[in-house]
């Protein structure tokens, strides 16, 4: 777990800060970074985070002390930003809801840190209340966006507005009462885009309301963000927004490539990085991370390793081959797991490009046939030119047409089959849905987030 918003320096814990600290940690974070808002704050955060290891700092001036932030106090700013255990400016922004710096004031002040953070190549961490249209128009002319909305305090579309500049999101105890939005909001967002924070002392989860919060509170952020996304597990929330957080303020977290992994109840084998298509809107050219796992191989992995993989793992309902490559390319080493892999007595199932009777120049669902239960294959457009277009296969145009004869061959000989398809603007979606429908094959629609 990871706290991106914590003021461990405020006098809410002068009487058990370190206690606080040191508890927090035992119940599972990771990484804490506490938040500077003024001089004062900012130096109080570099200390915290020269004392321990698993604190970070930023500096910054908050839009309510913006009437204080002189020049020589941004040079001071300038200066504590270039500490190592720094990973930001913040919190800075608007709050026209108190208005205790003059909205002029506050502006400038904004932009100045802005300036600073562009300057040190830092990413913002972004307090805004009642002035998401003035401060977007300020963030739309920045050249770099990398940053946080913390306490996010918008709807579904300024979400969408504020990731689509490149901003990921926190949702920290507010999203746990029963009248917030955040639950609503935050399930408009991509996982790769939600960060999890407390704000300690302040916002609590719904069991500690009218408590101190503080940051080992976040596992029941967590918590409510599995409900949000139930395809995800509390493992798969955790080592997502983990991940993100790391991206977003450089911290060292664990992102080993992995071949076998876990979302959910369903375990994936990471085949291959090879493939008959260059799908532009492919996990692999925009980060190769899928729910928080690195699949990014330097080598193709044996069945040996896979078989080891596997049994490390526990209680997962299915099996499936896959990875950022088209795995039938590996079909031999397919069919050898899974004849092993029957003993684990759980469905098994190949995600495909459909091109694989193509690549092995055979029969290839009449080899899966009884050894792979279910097939998912990869429609991608609503007819042959299109295809060719957005996927650009190897095998040209002609492709289209034999990954329809393979899911149908699929499913003639008793594979549980359907297509898949990737909302993306190129994509008439109800067309793919009326090739679907002519093939007899449910089509699975897939959400495509650009970033």
């Amino acid at each position: 777990m990871i706290d991106t918003h914590t003021h461990l320096d405020f006098s809410q814990f002068d009487s058990d800060r370190d206690d606080v600290i040191k508890q927090s940690r035992r119940n599972g974070l990771k990484f804490m970074v506490n938040i500077g808002v003024d001089l004062a704050t900012s130096k109080a955060s570099i200390e915290l985070a020269e004392k321990y290891k698993f604190i970070y700092a930023t500096v910054g001036y908050h839009p309510h002390d913006s009437k204080d932030l002189t020049d020589s106090i941004l040079a001071e700013i300038k200066e504590m930003a270039k500490h190592p255990k720094v990973v930001a400016i913040g919190e800075i922004g608007l709050d026209f809801y108190r208005n205790i710096s003059p909205q002029d004031i506050q502006k400038e002040a904004f932009i100045k840190q802005l300036d600073l953070a562009d300057e040190l190549n830092l990413p913002v961490v972004l307090h805004i209340r009642q002035a998401l249209d003035e401060a977007y128009e300020i963030l739309s002319r920045r050249k770099n966006r990398r940053g946080i909305l913390h306490a996010f305090p918008g709807d579904e579309p300024y979400a969408a507005d504020g990731i689509k500049m490149g901003y990921h999101i926190a949702f920290g105890g507010p999203i746990t009462y029963p009248k917030s939005k955040g639950a609503r909001v935050a399930g408009s967002v991509p996982s790769s885009r939600i960060v999890t924070e407390t704000d300690c002392p302040y916002l609590p989860p719904q069991k500690y309301r009218g408590k101190r919060n503080q940051p080992d509170y976040i596992r029941y952020v967590i918590d409510k963000l599995t409900e949000v996304f139930p395809k995800y597990s509390y493992d798969d929330i955790e080592r997502i927004t983990e991940l993100n957080a790391g991206q977003v303020f450089k911290m060292p977290v664990e992102d080993d490539p992995r071949v076998v992994y876990r979302i959910g109840d369903s375990l994936y084998i990471n085949l291959t990085m090879r493939c008959t298509n260059n799908c532009y809107f492919c996990p692999k050219n925009r980060g190769y991370h899928v729910a928080g796992h690195n699949l990014l191989l330097n080598r193709e992995p044996g069945e040996d390793e896979i078989i080891q993989g596997i049994a490390e793992h526990k209680d997962f309902k299915e099996i499936v081959f896959c990875g950022l490559g088209e795995p039938t390319l590996r079909a031999d080493l397919i069919l050898s797991l899974a004849d092993k892999l029957k003993s684990y007595k759980v469905p098994l199932r190949l995600n495909t490009n459909g091109q694989g009777s193509l690549i092995n120049k055979t029969d290839l669902p009449a080899k899966l046939a009884g050894i792979i239960d279910m097939v998912s294959v990869s429609l991608n457009a609503e007819n042959s030119s299109k295809y060719a277009e957005i996927s650009i296969p190897q095998f040209g145009q002609s492709s289209y047409t034999e990954v329809i004869k393979f899911a149908g061959r699929c499913k003639e000989l008793g594979l549980e089959t359907q297509f898949s398809v990737v909302e993306i603007p190129e994509i008439e979606v109800e067309e793919c849905r009326k090739v679907a429908e002519g093939a007899g094959i449910p089509l699975r629609v897939r959400k495509y987030v650009a970033i």
